[in-house]
């Protein structure tokens, strides 16, 4: 999993690209993933300490899923999302109470 920093330079080097671009269809598809990108850093910065909020984002991807998503792009970022936050609860397990 990606960290929060990691991810909000990704969608920066994204939005930086998409200002030297002239094919209007690939700023397009680039600027979307930079906000996707964004919106995943925001995620996890919301939750990575709140372990029952993690549980019910879980539960609200796997039932996104399970009920099917037709748009591909929105598919990915919903198993993007699902797998981050499967991999920040198990990370606070395994961290020893203070």
């Amino acid at each position: 999993m990606k960290s929060v920093d990691e991810l909000r330079a990704e969608a920066r080097r994204l939005r930086e690209t998409v200002s030297n671009i002239s094919d209007p269809q690939l700023k397009h598809e680039l600027a979307e993933r930079a906000l996707q990108l964004s919106e995943r850093a925001e995620a996890i910065e919301r939750s990575v300490e709140h372990p029952d909020i993690l549980r019910a984002n879980i539960r609200r991807f796997r039932s996104m899923i399970e009920k099917g998503i037709d748009d591909t792009a929105q598919k990915r970022i919903v198993e993007e999302m699902l797998a981050d936050a499967e991999a920040m609860l198990a990370s606070l397990r395994k961290e020893p109470p203070p």
